[in-house]
C-alpha cells in the first residue's frame, strides 16, 4: 500500500502528457523562438460594400512590404516607390472621389495585428486558447498529411449589451510530432441596436503554419468578413502570404 501514491503521482504525470491541449501549448511556447528572420510580407484583398446589388462598390488593397523581426524587435520597411504609389493614390482621390487607392487600401490592412500574427503566431494561438474550452480531437489528415484536429468553442471576448448571439469555434490540425501545421476559426455575432437595427457578422480565419529553426511562422493566412445592418451589406476578403529571404 505504500507504494499507492507514487503509482497514482506516475498516472497523474502521463495522463498530463496525454493531454492533447497541455502538449500543444508546451509546443506553441517552445516555438517563440527570437531567432532573426526576413522577408515579405503581401496582402491582397477586396471590400464590396451592398454586396448583391447593382450598384456593389467594390475597392481593392495590395501591398508588399519587408521585415525584419528577431531579438531586437519587429522593423517593417517602406520602399520610397511603395510611399510614393500611396501619395498619387491620394492625390487622385482628392480630384475624383471614386478613384480607385488599392495600395493606401492594402497598408491601412497591412497593420501591427496582420504582421504580428504572420511573424509571431505561436503567442497569438496562446492567446486563442486562453478563451477557449477544449471539445475534442479526432484523427484527420491536411494537404494529404496524417494530422489530429484539435477542436474548440471559443468563448466571447466581452460582454456586450447589443450582442444577443455569439458562436465560435477554433480548429486546430497538430502533425504527429505535435507540431501545429494549420488552423480555422469562425465566428458569428447578431444582435440588435438602438431597438430597430438588428445586424449580423461573420468572419473566418485560416491560418497555414511552417517552422523556421526554433520559431513558428505563418505562411498564408486567409480572412473573410462579412455583415448585414441597416439594409447594407458588405464583404471583406484578404489574403496574407509571408515569404522568407
Amino acid at each position: 500500500m505504500r507504494f499507492l501514491p507514487f503509482a497514482l503521482l506516475l498516472l497523474g504525470v502521463t495522463q498530463a502528457h496525454a493531454n492533447p491541449v497541455n502538449e500543444l501549448k508546451t509546443t506553441l511556447q517552445r516555438l517563440q523562438g527570437d531567432a532573426p528572420l526576413k522577408g515579405q510580407i503581401s496582402l491582397r484583398s477586396e471590400n464590396r460594400t451592398n454586396e448583391g446589388k447593382e450598384d456593389a462598390e467594390v475597392q481593392p488593397g495590395a501591398a508588399q512590404l519587408m521585415f525584419e523581426d528577431g531579438p531586437q524587435g519587429l522593423r517593417l520597411q517602406y520602399p520610397q516607390a511603395l510611399l510614393n504609389r500611396a501619395q498619387a493614390e491620394d492625390q487622385a482621390k482628392d480630384q475624383d472621389n471614386k478613384s480607385s487607392t488599392p495600395t493606401v487600401t492594402g497598408l491601412r490592412e497591412l497593420g501591427y495585428k496582420e504582421v504580428r500574427e504572420l511573424v509571431r503566431p505561436a503567442e497569438v494561438l496562446l492567446r486563442h486558447l486562453n478563451r477557449a474550452q477544449f471539445k475534442g480531437e479526432k484523427p484527420d489528415s491536411w494537404q494529404g498529411k496524417p494530422a489530429k484536429l484539435l477542436s474548440f468553442e471559443l468563448e466571447q471576448k466581452r460582454p456586450d449589451k447589443y450582442i444577443k448571439a455569439y458562436e465560435g469555434q477554433l480548429d486546430i490540425w497538430v502533425a504527429a510530432d505535435g507540431t501545429p501545421l494549420a488552423a480555422r476559426s469562425r465566428q458569428k455575432v447578431s444582435g440588435r441596436a438602438y431597438v430597430v437595427i438588428s445586424f449580423e457578422m461573420n468572419a473566418q480565419d485560416e491560418w497555414h503554419f511552417a517552422v523556421q529553426g526554433e520559431r513558428l511562422v505563418t505562411t498564408r493566412k486567409t480572412s473573410t468578413n462579412g455583415g448585414s445592418g441597416a439594409g447594407e451589406k458588405g464583404v471583406t476578403k484578404r489574403d496574407f502570404t509571408l515569404q522568407l529571404s
